[in-house]
């Protein structure tokens, strides 16, 4: 007659027991459990685009993540970039974009006025000696002469980090838009001039 009675206060302290870990375990030390929560898997994509975006802590301008893509992807023969630095608001932007130009020439009169360094991006058609027909993408760093040393080393720091955004297996150094023309592109290209 007894027996049960004994059996329901047995069984209601091991539900109070199980209830009591429940509302405990919020206010747990964070640890295993706790940090893998869907909030935080939520967040990682977020994280990623404004990674991709982003140049050791330069933002991109609006659009230029896509426009760089597509130059790499369905540009051709004498498409160019000019980019530059807004130290305002320490954000990377083109300047300046071109189609089709006749040669690099012409990219060197875009820039023959400017007082301050840009990045460069051309494409070159370059003609194999075994027939074959190539378009590799030039990066130039523009780098006028006289230029205070702070601006120097803020577009230097990026040349890494932007040869692999760009995906461009060399960079170039430049100080004189003069020197800027097909013999010194197809001598830079072929690794007989001296890269940044």
């Amino acid at each position: 007659f007894f027996l049960p009675f004994r059996g329901l206060p047995h069984c209601s302290r091991r539900r109070r027991r199980t209830r009591s870990l429940a509302d405990a375990q919020p206010s747990a030390p964070q640890g295993q459990h706790t940090r893998v929560v869907p909030a935080r898997c939520g967040r990682r994509p977020e994280q990623s685009r404004n990674m991709a975006d982003e140049v050791l802590g330069y933002k991109m301008a609006d659009g230029m993540s896509a426009a760089i893509k597509s130059f790499q992807l369905r540009g051709s023969s004498g498409d160019a970039m000019v980019i530059r630095i807004v130290h305002s608001s320490d954000e990377l932007q083109i300047e300046e974009s071109c189609k089709g130009l006749s040669s690099i020439e012409d990219l060197a009169e875009k820039i023959e006025d400017a007082i301050e360094p840009r990045y460069l991006l051309f494409i070159h058609k370059q003609s194999h000696t075994d027939g074959r027909v190539s378009y590799p993408i030039a990066f130039i760093v523009f780098m006028p002469p006289n230029v205070p040393a702070s601006l120097k080393m803020m577009y230097t720091r990026l040349v890494p980090a932007l040869v692999e955004k760009f995906r461009v297996a060399k960079q170039f150094s430049l100080s004189d838009p003069e020197d800027l023309t097909t013999e010194w592109l197809e001598e830079k290209l072929a690794g007989r001039g001296r890269g940044f």
